[in-house]
């Protein structure tokens, strides 16, 4: 008999991961899946209301905290993953959109909700059509720049908060430069709660990291606030929060603002993807199961219109709230689900209490948060592996503090680019020899490969195509020329040759007219099938030729040395 574990999904189940994990739900996980949701709604509420005051609208982020949670719970293929606000996601909303709202808070509400409908529909079609790849496609480089550089914007900008100073300027130089001529200007009292925040937050991750540090923080600042009426010291507090849960709306865009948006939506979009699969990936491996790429991109997808249908943030993965479920003893999804409710009865029934939470405590969660988007090895392991590496991320993380978040994506990528095409047009290649055993190396990693006498063994390791054919032909000219004796034959180890296209098969053709004027033959070993095919095709006349193919390099040379080829 068939496990039910081993049969396919189908129906509603194949779309709905949470309903086929409900039926296999364990009532030994509630009390866990409880107790890991209570910690984490509680620490959602402080984290919400950071995101969404960094974002520019404070109840943004708590919104984004309820619906999406529930969204993803039904249709994400994690066990423990927890979406929300995000550092990233926050930042983009305030270097991308704020600016467009200009200073009007129902503008921004109405453009944030917009941009998460546009990432979700963006997401869910990715899904639909199977390009879970595409998370793939931002390269290492490019993401730890990304990263740091968010992670100095957020810092720089929740100075202010911290410092109890006034800041300006459009670009995080301009914001640090403002900050440093206000200095003189600081707010002691706003300096000492905030780096407390900052220093208890990190305290707690580091040495007792089940108890939330962000918790702590809130529960002190507030009471310190509440009970020492600090306000009257000049210390800035969130104030009146609305009582009561977001209502559902679609958010309406004008032409011109979804023209601008769009751009936005689809590099979010695929930071939000990325951020999500590294992580569903990473405690997926840790605990033994799988995640699906194409449902996790259909599930975020569902979790952004659902947060934009609130007018909440756009979200995505939160490594360091998976971590604190995870910590808590989450075993699923049902954790998210009660969060989510810890997050709604705060909105019904706390927000008396959230009105004295200093600015300067939300700027020292921030910055918390921005600390661990770091992770400083990381330029040292690019560095090892590849000095580009390092150049791309370095590149990144300047465009992203410098210009702008979506301005600094642009030159990592591009950097990227320009890495893969100087790979493609600029190949490893190698001249092999053959070893005592017969085989046939890299003479300059294998010092028992010697040359074989009269012949060239030349491997080329790259898809032989328009940007690299005139490079393949020179190279294999030059070594004739530089050959230090006669040369009657030239071998293609076509091992690593996984394609070629129309110029490729023209360039062979060439080639291999003009060697034989210098009564030199070419033998290509060990190629393909596919890629034989396609040579076949776009030159018809080697399919008749019998001493050009040969099933090994071994026995293209010996068939050179032997005469066979005529």
């Amino acid at each position: 008999m068939t496990s039910p574990s081993t049969v396919a999904p189908s129906g509603l189940a194949r779309w709905l991961p949470g309903l086929r994990a409900l039926k296999d739900y364990e009532a030994a996980f509630l009390p866990r899946d409880l107790a890991a949701g209570l910690t984490l709604g509680a620490v959602m509420v402080p984290v919400g209301l950071a995101f969404g005051e960094l974002a520019g609208a404070p109840l943004a982020g708590l919104y984004a905290g309820m619906l999406p949670l529930v969204a993803y719970a039904l249709f994400g293929s994690s066990r423990q993953l927890i979406v929300g606000p995000d550092a990233s996601m926050a930042a983009i909303v305030a270097v991308s959109v704020a600016p467009l709202a200009g200073g009007d808070m129902g503008r921004l509400a109405l453009l944030a909700g917009s941009l998460a409908v546009l990432i979700g529909l963006i997401c869910i079609a990715g899904g639909l059509l199977r390009l879970g790849f595409m998370a793939d496609f931002l390269s290492k480089p490019v993401i730890v720049g990304f990263m740091h550089g968010l992670a100095v914007v957020i810092a720089v900008g929740q100075l202010p908060k911290v410092l109890g100073v006034h800041a300006d300027g459009d670009t995080t130089v301009a914001q640090l430069v403002s900050v440093v001529r206000h200095l003189g200007e600081t707010n002691l009292l706003a300096l000492t709660i905030g780096v407390g925040c900052v220093a208890a937050i990190l305290g707690f991750r580091r040495f007792v990291p089940r108890i939330p540090g962000q918790v702590v923080a809130l529960v002190v600042s507030v009471g310190l606030v509440a009970w020492f009426d600090l306000e009257r010291f000049g210390l800035a507090v969130v104030g009146k929060i609305p009582t009561g849960l977001p209502s559902l709306q679609m958010p309406a865009l004008a032409l011109a603002d979804l023209r601008i948006l769009l751009p936005v939506a689809f590099v979010a979009a695929l930071v939000s993807f990325s951020d999500t699969m590294v992580t569903a990936r990473g405690f997926a491996s840790r605990n033994r199961y799988r995640v699906n790429a194409n449902q996790e991109l259909i599930a975020v997808g569902v979790g952004n219109i659902a947060s934009g249908l609130t007018q909440g943030l756009p979200i995505s993965a939160s490594g360091s709230r998976t971590a604190v479920a995870e910590a808590a003893g989450s075993r699923t999804q049902v954790t998210s689900v009660v969060a989510a409710a810890v997050v709604c009865a705060a909105m019904l029934f706390l927000t008396d209490i959230l009105y004295f939470l200093p600015a300067a405590a939300l700027g020292g969660i921030l910055i918390a948060a921005a600390w661990s988007l770091c992770d400083f090895t990381e330029f040292g392991r690019l560095w090892r592996f590849r000095g580009a590496g390092l150049l791309g991320a370095l590149l990144t993380l300047a465009g992203v503090v410098g210009i702008g978040v979506m301005e600094g994506i642009a030159i990592g990528v591009l950097h990227s680019l320009v890495m893969v095409l100087q790979a493609l047009a600029f190949p490893a290649d190698a001249v092999l020899g053959r070893t005592p055993a017969g085989e046939f190396h890299d003479a300059a990693h294998h010092p028992d490969a010697r040359p074989v006498p009269g012949v060239i063994v030349y491997r080329f390791s790259a898809p032989l195509f328009f940007p690299n054919c005139s490079l393949f032909r020179e190279h294999v000219e030059r070594l004739v020329d530089a050959a230090s004796q006669p040369v009657h034959g030239v071998v293609l180890d076509g091992s690593a040759i996984n394609n070629v296209d129309l110029a490729a098969c023209e360039t062979l053709v060439d080639l291999r007219r003009d060697l034989a004027d210098r009564g030199i033959r070419l033998a290509i070993g060990n190629l393909r099938d596919r890629v034989r095919q396609n040579l076949v095709r776009g030159w018809p006349a080697a399919h008749k030729d019998e001493g050009l193919f040969f099933p090994t390099v071994a026995d293209a040379v010996s068939a050179l040395n032997t005469g066979a080829i005529r």
